[in-house]
C-alpha cells in the first residue's frame, strides 16, 4: 500500500516524535524523518516496517544546529517529494549549558527557533496547495514555558547574556517559535498551508528525565506528573487536522485546547524583529 500522505518530522528518533511517527504510520502516513544519529533511525525504521509493512519510511540525515545542513536536507526532501502535507517541527534543545551552532548560535535558538524558520521556508513549495485542494499543516512544537518570559529581546536570542534553566533560553526560544507561526499565518493561508503552536502538556522524554535545565525536584516528579509520549502523540496529531479547531490558523494549542496567545508573541513590533532576525541568521 502506497502512501497518499507525507510528513516530515524532526528528531523522531525518541519521546514524543517517536509516538507522532507510530500513530501517524498506523493510519496511514508516509514519513520523512530527519535526524542527526542515523544509527537510532535506522533502528526506529525497522520497528515502524515490522508493525506496517507497506509503510513508507524515508531517512534523512541533518544537525539541526547547522544552517548548511538544514537547507541541505530540505533540498533533498522536495528533490524527492515535491509534495507533503505535513511538518512537523518536533525537534527541541532544552539545556542550561552554553553550546554554539557552528555559524555561532546558541543551540536553544539554533534548534528551537531558527532550524523550524528555515525548514517552514525551504519546505514551502512542498507545503504548498493549490485554491480548492485538501490544505497542508505546519505544527510547530511549543511549551507553556514561554509563559514564564516577561519581555522578549529578540536580538539576544541567539546569544544570550545567561543560558538559565527551564524557563530562560528555553522558554525565550519557545516563545520566539510561537510568535514566528502567528507572524507568517496570513501569508501560508494564502498558499493553502496553515500552521499552529502546540504545547502538548508536560511529556516524559529523556529530554525532561535527564536536562540539567529541569529544577531537580520537577526531574524527579516527571514519571508521575508527565504524560506518557503516547498520549501527547494524539493531542499533536490532532492539532495536525486542519479541520480541527474551526479551521483556524495562526492559533496557540496547549494541552488539546486552544489558548489566548501570548501577547508577546502578538505583538507587531515583535514579529518584525524576530522575522528580519531569522531571515539574516538563516544565511550561513
Amino acid at each position: 500500500m502506497s502512501a497518499s500522505k507525507f510528513a516530515v518530522i524532526t528528531g523522531s528518533t525518541g519521546g514524543i516524535g517517536s509516538a507522532i511517527a507510530t500513530q501517524l504510520v498506523a493510519n496511514g502516513w508516509g514519513l520523512l524523518l530527519i535526524n542527526r544519529n542515523t544509527q537510532k533511525a535506522e533502528h526506529q525504521k525497522r520497528q515502524l516496517q515490522q508493525s506496517s509493512p507497506d509503510a513508507t519510511v524515508e531517512l534523512f540525515e541533518a544537525d539541526l544546529m547547522d544552517v548548511l545542513q538544514i537547507v541541505r536536507v530540505s533540498q533533498e526532501i522536495q528533490e524527492r517529494f515535491p509534495s507533503i502535507d505535513a511538518l512537523f517541527n518536533n525537534s527541541g534543545v532544552l539545556t542550561s549549558q552554553r553550546i554554539n551552532s557552528v555559524q555561532g548560535h546558541e543551540s536553544n535558538y539554533a534548534v528551537n527557533t531558527l532550524a523550524p524558520y528555515i525548514l517552514i521556508k525551504n519546505l514551502r513549495t512542498a507545503l504548498r496547495r493549490s485554491e480548492g485542494a485538501a490544505q497542508t499543516m505546519i505544527i510547530n512544537t511549543t511549551s507553556s514555558a514561554q509563559n514564564a518570559v516577561k519581555s522578549l529581546d529578540v536580538e539576544a536570542l541567539s546569544n544570550p547574556e545567561t543560558i538559565g534553566g527551564l524557563t530562560g533560553a528555553y522558554a525565550a526560544t519557545k516563545l520566539a517559535l510561537t510568535a514566528l507561526g502567528a507572524a507568517v499565518s496570513e501569508s501560508l493561508a494564502a498558499e493553502g498551508i496553515k500552521i499552529r503552536s502546540v504545547d502538548p502538556g508536560p511529556v516524559v522524554t529523556p529530554m525532561t528525565k535527564t536536562s540539567d535545565a529541569m529544577p531537580g525536584v520537577l526531574r524527579l516528579l516527571v514519571p508521575f506528573l508527565f504524560g506518557k509520549p503516547e498520549k501527547q502523540a494524539r493531542k499533536m496529531i490532532n492539532a495536525a487536522n486542519p479541520t480541527e479547531f474551526g479551521g483556524r490558523s495562526g492559533i496557540y494549542i496547549s494541552n488539546g485546547k486552544e489558548k489566548g496567545m501570548p501577547h508577546l508573541a502578538l505583538e507587531l513590533s515583535v514579529q518584525a524583529s524576530l522575522m528580519r532576525k531569522l531571515e539574516a541568521d538563516a544565511v550561513a
